[in-house]
Protein backbone atom coordinates (compact mmCIF):
# COMPACT_ATOMS: atom_id res chain seq x y z
CA UNK A 1 0.00 0.00 0.00
CA UNK A 2 2.46 2.26 0.97
CA UNK A 3 4.34 2.12 -2.60
CA UNK A 4 0.86 2.75 -4.09
CA UNK A 5 0.66 6.17 -2.05
CA UNK A 6 4.40 7.06 -2.93
CA UNK A 7 3.74 6.97 -6.13
CA UNK A 8 0.26 8.40 -6.71
CA UNK A 9 1.97 11.64 -4.39
CA UNK A 10 4.87 11.89 -6.67
CA UNK A 11 2.15 11.76 -9.72
CA UNK A 12 0.50 14.19 -8.10
CA UNK A 13 4.24 16.72 -7.26
CA UNK A 14 4.58 16.53 -10.83
CA UNK A 15 1.44 17.78 -11.97
CA UNK A 16 1.41 20.58 -9.22
CA UNK A 17 4.84 22.50 -10.59
CA UNK A 18 2.59 23.41 -13.56
CA UNK A 19 -0.27 24.11 -11.08
CA UNK A 20 -1.07 28.31 -11.10
CA UNK A 21 -2.71 29.72 -8.08
CA UNK A 22 -6.49 30.37 -8.08
CA UNK A 23 -8.99 31.31 -5.69
CA UNK A 24 -10.59 29.17 -2.63
CA UNK A 25 -12.57 26.13 -3.73
CA UNK A 26 -14.10 26.38 0.29
CA UNK A 27 -18.08 26.16 -0.06
CA UNK A 28 -18.09 25.35 -3.67
CA UNK A 29 -20.08 21.94 -5.20
CA UNK A 30 -17.67 20.16 -7.43
CA UNK A 31 -17.70 17.34 -10.20
CA UNK A 32 -14.67 14.95 -11.51
CA UNK A 33 -12.97 12.56 -13.52
CA UNK A 34 -10.89 9.79 -12.59
CA UNK A 35 -8.78 7.25 -14.48
CA UNK A 36 -5.97 5.02 -13.96
CA UNK A 37 -4.41 1.53 -13.35
CA UNK A 38 -6.33 -1.06 -11.62
CA UNK A 39 -4.01 -3.96 -9.60
CA UNK A 40 -6.43 -7.02 -8.29
CA UNK A 41 -5.03 -8.87 -5.44
CA UNK A 42 -5.44 -12.68 -6.32
CA UNK A 43 -8.74 -14.06 -5.96
CA UNK A 44 -9.36 -17.32 -4.34
CA UNK A 45 -12.16 -18.94 -5.55
CA UNK A 46 -13.86 -22.19 -3.49
CA UNK A 47 -15.98 -24.77 -5.25
CA UNK A 48 -18.14 -27.01 -3.40
CA UNK A 49 -18.60 -29.84 -6.13
CA UNK A 50 -15.04 -31.77 -6.41
CA UNK A 51 -15.56 -33.76 -9.25
CA UNK A 52 -14.71 -31.01 -11.19
CA UNK A 53 -11.68 -29.45 -9.53
CA UNK A 54 -9.49 -31.33 -7.17
CA UNK A 55 -8.99 -28.19 -5.35
CA UNK A 56 -10.03 -24.58 -4.74
CA UNK A 57 -8.29 -22.32 -7.45
CA UNK A 58 -7.41 -18.89 -7.80
CA UNK A 59 -7.26 -15.91 -10.01
CA UNK A 60 -4.16 -13.92 -11.19
CA UNK A 61 -5.02 -10.97 -13.01
CA UNK A 62 -3.57 -8.55 -15.58
CA UNK A 63 -3.45 -5.11 -15.12
CA UNK A 64 -6.88 -3.42 -15.40
CA UNK A 65 -8.52 0.02 -15.47
CA UNK A 66 -10.09 1.92 -12.84
CA UNK A 67 -12.45 4.76 -13.24
CA UNK A 68 -15.05 7.21 -11.71
CA UNK A 69 -17.20 10.01 -11.46
CA UNK A 70 -17.34 11.95 -8.25
CA UNK A 71 -20.05 14.82 -7.26
CA UNK A 72 -19.43 16.46 -3.36
CA UNK A 73 -19.61 19.87 -1.64
CA UNK A 74 -16.79 21.01 -0.14
CA UNK A 75 -17.29 22.65 3.37
CA UNK A 76 -13.62 23.70 4.07
CA UNK A 77 -11.29 21.11 5.31
CA UNK A 78 -13.96 18.80 5.17
CA UNK A 79 -15.72 17.35 2.04
CA UNK A 80 -18.71 14.86 1.17
CA UNK A 81 -18.83 13.15 -1.93
CA UNK A 82 -20.66 10.82 -4.19
CA UNK A 83 -18.62 8.01 -6.35
CA UNK A 84 -19.71 5.98 -9.22
CA UNK A 85 -17.37 3.78 -10.21
CA UNK A 86 -16.33 0.81 -12.69
CA UNK A 87 -13.04 -1.99 -12.73
CA UNK A 88 -11.99 -4.27 -15.16
CA UNK A 89 -9.25 -6.60 -15.36
CA UNK A 90 -8.47 -9.25 -17.38
CA UNK A 91 -7.75 -12.36 -15.89
CA UNK A 92 -3.76 -13.99 -16.99
CA UNK A 93 -3.67 -17.19 -15.02
CA UNK A 94 -5.98 -20.02 -13.39
CA UNK A 95 -3.85 -21.77 -10.31
CA UNK A 96 -5.54 -25.41 -9.22
CA UNK A 97 -3.05 -25.81 -6.96
CA UNK A 98 -1.54 -28.55 -8.48
CA UNK A 99 -0.55 -26.35 -11.77
CA UNK A 100 -1.26 -23.05 -13.41
CA UNK A 101 -2.42 -22.67 -16.83
CA UNK A 102 -3.36 -19.44 -19.15
CA UNK A 103 -6.86 -17.65 -18.41
CA UNK A 104 -9.47 -16.23 -20.58
CA UNK A 105 -11.50 -14.74 -18.08
CA UNK A 106 -12.38 -11.48 -16.70
CA UNK A 107 -13.55 -9.57 -13.76
CA UNK A 108 -15.00 -6.36 -13.11
CA UNK A 109 -17.38 -4.11 -9.93
CA UNK A 110 -20.07 -1.52 -10.50
CA UNK A 111 -19.97 0.32 -7.03
CA UNK A 112 -21.88 3.60 -5.78
CA UNK A 113 -19.95 4.83 -2.65
CA UNK A 114 -20.09 8.10 -0.56
CA UNK A 115 -17.12 9.26 0.71
CA UNK A 116 -16.06 11.37 3.42
CA UNK A 117 -12.81 13.50 2.74
CA UNK A 118 -10.60 15.61 4.50
CA UNK A 119 -8.14 18.34 3.22
CA UNK A 120 -4.79 19.54 4.74
CA UNK A 121 -2.99 22.44 2.91
CA UNK A 122 -3.56 26.17 1.59
CA UNK A 123 -6.76 25.94 -0.42
CA UNK A 124 -5.13 28.28 -3.16
CA UNK A 125 -2.04 25.52 -3.59
CA UNK A 126 -1.26 22.04 -2.93
CA UNK A 127 -2.90 19.83 -0.90
CA UNK A 128 -3.19 15.98 0.77
CA UNK A 129 -6.24 14.61 1.27
CA UNK A 130 -7.13 11.61 2.72
CA UNK A 131 -10.85 9.94 3.55
CA UNK A 132 -12.93 6.53 3.27
CA UNK A 133 -16.10 5.43 1.99
CA UNK A 134 -18.28 2.90 2.13
CA UNK A 135 -21.51 1.76 -0.05
CA UNK A 136 -22.58 -0.79 -2.58
CA UNK A 137 -20.84 -2.93 -5.30
CA UNK A 138 -21.80 -5.53 -8.06
CA UNK A 139 -18.78 -8.17 -8.42
CA UNK A 140 -18.68 -10.59 -11.61
CA UNK A 141 -16.22 -12.81 -11.91
CA UNK A 142 -15.82 -14.64 -15.07
CA UNK A 143 -14.08 -18.29 -15.78
CA UNK A 144 -13.66 -19.45 -19.18
CA UNK A 145 -11.95 -22.69 -19.57
CA UNK A 146 -11.58 -23.68 -23.62
CA UNK A 147 -15.40 -23.59 -24.21
CA UNK A 148 -16.87 -23.29 -20.16
CA UNK A 149 -17.61 -21.00 -18.32
CA UNK A 150 -18.53 -20.63 -15.35
CA UNK A 151 -19.79 -16.86 -14.00
CA UNK A 152 -19.73 -15.76 -10.06
CA UNK A 153 -22.13 -12.28 -10.01
CA UNK A 154 -23.34 -11.10 -6.36
CA UNK A 155 -23.37 -7.50 -4.96
CA UNK A 156 -23.37 -6.30 -1.23
CA UNK A 157 -21.84 -4.25 0.89
CA UNK A 158 -18.02 -2.43 -0.06
CA UNK A 159 -15.68 -0.09 1.81
CA UNK A 160 -12.75 1.53 0.33
CA UNK A 161 -9.63 3.79 1.44
CA UNK A 162 -8.70 6.98 -0.01
CA UNK A 163 -5.33 9.23 -0.16
CA UNK A 164 -4.08 11.53 -2.71
CA UNK A 165 -3.09 15.04 -3.37
CA UNK A 166 -4.36 18.14 -5.68
CA UNK A 167 -3.64 21.39 -6.75
CA UNK A 168 -5.57 24.33 -9.04
CA UNK A 169 -4.20 24.88 -12.39
CA UNK A 170 -7.18 27.72 -12.89
CA UNK A 171 -10.37 29.34 -11.13
CA UNK A 172 -12.49 26.54 -11.89
CA UNK A 173 -10.60 23.45 -12.12
CA UNK A 174 -7.86 21.23 -9.96
CA UNK A 175 -5.95 18.16 -10.92
CA UNK A 176 -4.78 15.67 -8.43
CA UNK A 177 -3.49 11.85 -7.94
CA UNK A 178 -5.29 9.59 -5.73
CA UNK A 179 -4.24 6.27 -4.28
CA UNK A 180 -7.51 3.78 -3.35
CA UNK A 181 -7.40 0.45 -1.63
CA UNK A 182 -11.42 -1.42 -2.56
CA UNK A 183 -12.92 -4.56 -0.83
CA UNK A 184 -16.04 -5.65 -2.29
CA UNK A 185 -16.08 -8.39 0.31
CA UNK A 186 -17.49 -11.95 0.13
CA UNK A 187 -18.32 -12.60 -3.39
CA UNK A 188 -20.46 -16.14 -3.82
CA UNK A 189 -23.02 -17.61 -6.43
CA UNK A 190 -24.19 -20.67 -8.06
CA UNK A 191 -23.69 -21.86 -11.26
CA UNK A 192 -25.27 -24.79 -12.87
CA UNK A 193 -25.26 -26.52 -9.60
CA UNK A 194 -21.80 -25.49 -8.25
CA UNK A 195 -21.73 -23.06 -5.41
CA UNK A 196 -18.54 -20.64 -6.14
CA UNK A 197 -17.22 -18.27 -3.62
CA UNK A 198 -14.64 -15.62 -3.84
CA UNK A 199 -13.71 -12.42 -2.69
CA UNK A 200 -12.92 -9.15 -4.48
CA UNK A 201 -9.77 -6.72 -3.06
CA UNK A 202 -8.01 -3.75 -5.51
CA UNK A 203 -6.04 -1.19 -5.76
CA UNK A 204 -5.82 1.65 -7.49
CA UNK A 205 -3.79 4.77 -8.87
CA UNK A 206 -5.52 7.41 -10.29
CA UNK A 207 -5.44 10.88 -11.99
CA UNK A 208 -8.21 13.27 -11.35
CA UNK A 209 -9.51 16.43 -13.26
CA UNK A 210 -12.14 18.21 -10.95
CA UNK A 211 -14.43 21.07 -11.95
CA UNK A 212 -15.26 23.42 -8.87
CA UNK A 213 -18.57 25.28 -9.31
CA UNK A 214 -17.40 28.66 -6.99
CA UNK A 215 -18.24 31.68 -7.60
CA UNK A 216 -15.35 34.57 -7.60
CA UNK A 217 -16.57 37.12 -5.01
CA UNK A 218 -16.40 40.71 -6.26
CA UNK A 219 -13.93 42.69 -6.28
CA UNK A 220 -13.26 44.48 -3.26
CA UNK A 221 -13.43 48.73 -4.04
CA UNK A 222 -10.93 50.79 -3.60
CA UNK A 223 -11.41 52.90 -0.13
CA UNK A 224 -12.69 56.13 -1.71
CA UNK A 225 -10.03 59.35 -0.86
CA UNK A 226 -11.66 62.05 0.50
CA UNK A 227 -9.81 65.42 -0.71
CA UNK A 228 -8.55 67.97 1.74
CA UNK A 229 -10.49 71.06 1.28
CA UNK A 230 -9.35 73.71 -0.63
CA UNK A 231 -7.69 76.49 1.26
CA UNK A 232 -9.39 79.99 1.24
CA UNK A 233 -7.91 82.17 -0.63
CA UNK A 234 -5.58 84.93 1.28
CA UNK A 235 -7.13 88.52 1.87
CA UNK A 236 -6.20 91.26 -0.31
CA UNK A 237 -3.27 93.67 1.19
CA UNK A 238 -4.62 96.75 2.04
CA UNK A 239 -3.23 100.31 2.77
CA UNK A 240 -4.97 103.05 5.00
CA UNK A 241 -4.69 106.32 3.10
CA UNK A 242 -4.29 109.78 5.02
CA UNK A 243 -7.91 110.31 5.13
CA UNK A 244 -8.83 107.58 6.98
CA UNK A 245 -10.11 105.39 4.11
CA UNK A 246 -8.60 101.73 3.37
CA UNK A 247 -7.48 100.69 -0.30
CA UNK A 248 -5.99 97.73 -1.95
CA UNK A 249 -2.10 98.23 -1.54
CA UNK A 250 -2.18 98.29 -5.51
CA UNK A 251 -4.39 100.95 -5.95
CA UNK A 252 -3.56 104.70 -5.69
CA UNK A 253 -4.65 106.75 -2.48
CA UNK A 254 -7.10 110.24 -3.42
CA UNK A 255 -5.48 113.23 -3.54
CA UNK A 256 -6.24 115.00 -0.39
CA UNK A 257 -8.78 117.79 -0.97
CA UNK A 258 -6.54 121.38 -2.13
CA UNK A 259 -6.63 123.85 1.40
CA UNK A 260 -9.71 126.29 1.80
CA UNK A 261 -8.94 129.88 0.54
CA UNK A 262 -7.97 132.85 2.68
CA UNK A 263 -9.88 135.04 4.32
CA UNK A 264 -11.22 138.12 2.48
CA UNK A 265 -9.88 140.95 3.93
CA UNK A 266 -12.01 143.44 6.07
CA UNK A 267 -13.14 146.77 5.07
CA UNK A 268 -10.44 149.51 5.57
CA UNK A 269 -12.05 152.31 7.47
CA UNK A 270 -10.73 155.90 6.90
Amino acid sequence: MTRYLLAATALATALAAIASPAVARDRSAYFGLEVGALFVKDTDVGLDDDDMFDDDFHIDHKLGVDGDMIAGYDFGMFRAEAELGYKRSEHDEYDLGSGAFDADGRSSVYSLTLNAMVDLGPDEGFQFTAGAGAGLAQVIHVLEDDDDALKIKDRGFAWQLIAGVRAPVSQYFDVGAKYRYFDAGNVSDRDEGIRLDSDYKSHSLLISLIHNFNVPEPPVPPAPVLAAPPRPPAPPATQTCPDGSVILATDVCPMPPPPPPPPLPGPVRG
